[in-house]
């Protein structure tokens, strides 16, 4: 191999992988941007956000017989959302509605559980890529 060739090998695989890598994130910006569509199209923002709240931070007050339940936080916050929580966790809660530690989801949800069962395992995955992808917000139950 030429010296010349040799000495551009590096430069060559450097502009490889960056070609690659803006692929890549050209691909995970729509599948976000398509998350974000179809969150958006879902109405999650109605349930998982107080008035006047954090966008999907949950803490809406729901009165049942049973008492005043808040709704959870939906946001990557380590502590009161899902950022402990993997793509492949939301994308079950959203196929069959269990939860990471093998409970169910209850109330409302439940019945919105059986539409989300209905959208493609591509599109479940999409919402779950865009709910981790937005900015953590701690859950500040409304009093």
């Amino acid at each position: 191999m030429p010296r010349t060739l040799k000495a551009l090998l590096p430069a060559l695989a450097a502009f490889g992988l960056s070609i690659g890598a803006t692929q890549a994130m050209a691909q995970d910006a729509a599948l976000i941007a398509k998350g974000e569509y179809l969150a958006r199209a879902g109405d999650c923002i109605a349930c998982h956000t107080a008035r006047e709240g954090k966008t999907f931070a949950g803490g809406l007050p729901m009165k049942t017989p049973f008492g005043t339940l808040y709704t959870s936080n939906i946001t990557p916050d380590p502590q009161t959302g899902i950022g402990n929580w993997s793509e492949d966790d939301i994308v079950g809660v959203l196929t069959d509605g269990h939860t990471p530690d093998f409970d169910f989801v209850g109330g409302a949800m439940n019945e919105i559980v059986k539409n989300t069962a209905r959208l493609t395992a591509e599109d479940r995955r999409a919402i779950a890529v865009y709910l981790l992808s937005i900015p953590a917000k701690p859950f500040a139950e409304s009093k």
